[in-house]
């Protein structure tokens, strides 16, 4: 691993968002008397003897002679030997008196051998007081302030049961006959409902979190929204397909012509496009798909797998004054995908208000270096600083997003930048957004309402709504996978009443189209635009990723209620 600056105590794992830092104060120097024979100083102002010496309780005579000589007043007026002061010390004494007079009227004063106690008179209870009452008036929220995973009630489609069969909870887990055959240890905890351990590591984030990312959550919430034992076969088989293709230093790449697939499988990326295809976006991809089946550094079957694809990120992070940067060739998907990752493992391995201080070290320098990269206009490019697209933008935002939700502090300025760049590519008055102008697109309009519902948009704006309903019924697009992935994002996030006839054909369609045979099987690969261009290693984590949307993150606008987590 390359040096890294010192994140932490190395002596331990785990520690807390800061360490309390002391400090001690100097003694105050002293003050030296003047030296012998040192003419008296006289004070320019009039300062009250009471201010300087500790008050007597009796009032000394001041006798004054013809030679103004003062006399008969101890110390008190010898060391200041001056005619000029003699009056205006007269009246300060008389006043001095007068206050002890006024002292000893007021208390009396008794005691025992324990010493002596001052008892003081109470006013009347009688006595009314009015108090000065100020008005404030109450401050307005502005509605441009971005608001996240605010829950509202919203109907919940309830899961058809028409056919049990396809229920997970009734259903045992059988993988199909392919090369890669199911690891029993996978699928066991989904069967039970069991790993106490796996649930003690999450954390509860509310509406958008990852609780339910434990077999308990993948068993209630695949029920709830749609899973079937067949469709988390299919991960299982894609997670299988994935770690055989781990490469030897912990990273997956996109280019399958390389170790240890040496081109066994068709459709790696095009070798003749010039799109930078980084190795840290692919290893961000795979580990998202890992983490969403809740499998983790310490939790599941991949612990080795996961623990070497967090530690080829940790080694290729580039350091600069900025942060930690993942481009590699220029490519801010590679930092926003690796971050994301990252991101969700903070979160994920978080115990209490511990946290993995390495992980929360590369988080916050990366989140730095994520900001810094923001353009003006809110937007990110493929270069940091530069005008962006919503393509790009989509992950910086939801990488950073997960970095908040683990408790990273952010500037305050950047989700709402984000949203004014948004709204400067939505078509008026409409709720279709394009790519880096108002000339509206299905791809990046299913990603603008995703991101859009994340920066704090709820139901009840109409045309917003029209926007959603119009992406459900169009339905998915089944090839574009970069389409699909956010679409179901957002209609599981807005729990839409078209969830279940959007959901039954994608997930069916994933299901039938998965590779079942030789060194594929678990995969797919679809022909468009942007799966030739990441390949199957990209098209299989996206896949993925949507057929684990059921328990991967809590619906950002509905809050279950019955879920002991």
């Amino acid at each position: 691993m390359n040096p890294k600056s010192a994140p932490t105590d190395s002596n331990r794992r785990w520690r807390g968002r800061g360490d309390p830092v002391t400090s001690s104060e100097g003694a105050p120097g002293q003050l030296q008397p003047p030296p012998v024979g040192a003419p008296p100083i006289v004070p320019q102002q009039p300062v009250s003897p009471a201010s300087d010496r500790t008050a007597e309780t009796t009032c000394p005579a001041v006798v004054v002679d013809p030679d103004d000589t003062p006399v008969g007043t101890g110390g008190l007026l010898t060391g200041l030997g001056s005619v000029r002061t003699s009056s205006w010390l007269t009246s300060a004494a008389i006043h001095l008196c007068l206050l002890i007079v006024l002292a000893v009227l007021t208390y009396r004063l008794g005691g025992n051998e324990r010493g002596i106690s001052i008892d003081g008179s109470v006013s009347s209870p009688g006595a009314d007081v009015e108090f000065e009452t100020i008005q404030t008036e109450a401050q307005q929220a502005s509605s441009d302030a971005p608001s996240f995973d605010q829950p509202v009630n919203v109907p919940l489609v309830e899961t058809s049961t028409s056919d049990a069969a396809t229920s997970i909870a009734v259903t045992s887990i059988t993988a199909p006959d392919q090369a890669y055959q199911v690891n029993d240890l996978a699928t066991a905890d989904l069967k039970s409902g069991s790993s106490p351990a796996n649930t003690a590591m999450q954390t509860f984030l509310g509406g958008g979190g990852m609780s339910a990312r434990t077999p308990e959550g993948r068993k209630k919430y695949g029920d709830l929204y749609g899973a079937t034992a067949a469709s988390e076969t299919a991960v299982e088989n894609a997670l299988r397909w994935l770690a055989a293709h781990q490469r030897s230093n912990g990273s997956w790449s996109f280019d399958l012509s390389l170790d240890p697939c040496d081109g066994q499988c068709g459709n790696s990326r095009k070798v003749d496009d010039d799109t930078p295809t980084p190795a840290t976006a692919a290893t961000g991809l795979a580990l998202l798909a890992f983490m969403g089946a809740g499998y983790t550094s310490d939790v599941g079957p991949y612990q080795e797998t996961v623990t070497r694809g967090f530690y080829y990120l940790k080694s290729a992070a580039t350091e600069s004054e900025s942060g930690y940067d993942w481009q590699q060739s220029g490519s801010m998907y590679g930092h926003g995908i690796a971050m994301m990752a990252l991101s969700e493992a903070l979160g994920m391995t978080q115990l209490n208000d511990r946290y993995d201080s390495d992980l929360l070290h590369f988080v916050e320098r990366g989140a730095l270096f994520t900001t810094i990269a923001q353009h003006p206009n809110g937007s990110w490019g493929y270069t940091p600083a530069s005008p962006g697209d919503t393509t790009v933008t989509g992950w910086q935002l939801l990488s950073l997003v997960g970095a908040r939700k683990a408790g990273i502090p952010l500037p305050s300025t950047t989700f709402p930048k984000t949203k004014a760049f948004l709204m400067s590519v939505r078509e008026e008055p409409t709720y279709q957004f394009g790519y880096n102008t108002p000339e509206p697109r299905r791809t990046t309009t299913a990603i603008a309402l995703t991101l859009m519902m994340y920066l704090g948009q709820t139901p009840g704006n109409t045309l917003f709504d029209e926007a959603v309903d119009q992406l459900a019924s169009a339905g998915p697009k089944r090839t574009d996978v970069y389409h699909d992935y956010y679409a179901t994002m957002a209609l599981h996030h807005w729990r839409h009443p078209g969830w279940e006839k959007w959901n039954t054909a994608l997930r069916d369609h994933l299901v039938q189209t998965q590779a079942t045979q030789g060194h594929e099987a678990g995969s797919w690969h679809f022909k468009d635009p942007w799966g030739d261009i990441g390949g199957r290693v990209y098209t299989t984590a996206m896949c993925t990723l949507i057929l684990e949307v059921y328990y991967r993150f809590l619906p950002l606008y509905e809050k279950p209620s019955d879920f002991p987590l």
